[in-house]
């Protein structure tokens, strides 16, 4: 990707003021660029065209340039909402199965609780006491 290109691609959505691909030492695209439009009509119509769209065999992103700061706390509040998601999704979901007898194994575990939902993993966990066996992580669905 070079300049012209970009600058070819984007004039279509209207007018562009600059046009760049950012590059190494080497003067090889660093996979990112800069187009600033005239008109913020024709940005944001930029953006809703080619965001995700494939150029060269690559699924692009095509956003609003932003500020470091403003980009890292977007990913911030993201990953924090990603967090609560998890969370949420998982509360209550996960069982520790203290007590069992030495030949309950992590089969015999999943049997056992199988029919009260899908089980995504079981596994027995053995201490060095012989008589104490704990099972966390019986988690369903």
């Amino acid at each position: 990707m070079d300049n012209g290109r970009l600058r070819d691609i984007f004039n279509l959505f209207g007018k562009t003021q600059s046009v760049r691909v950012m590059t190494d030492e080497r003067g090889r695209s660093r996979g990112f660029g800069f187009v600033n439009f005239e008109k913020h009509e024709d940005a944001r119509m930029a953006v809703a065209e080619m965001n995700g769209k494939e150029i060269n065999s690559r699924s692009v992103y095509v956003g609003r340039a932003q500020k470091k700061m403003e980009r890292q706390s977007e990913l911030k509040r993201r990953f924090e909402l990603m967090k609560q998601e998890r969370i949420s999704r998982y509360q209550g979901v996960n069982l520790y199965v203290k007590n069992l007898d030495d030949g309950i194994d992590d089969e015999c575990l999943r049997k056992e609780f199988s029919p009260f939902g899908t089980i995504t993993s079981a596994k027995v966990r053995r201490v060095d006491t012989p008589t104490h066996i704990s099972a966390p992580g019986v988690s369903f669905q």
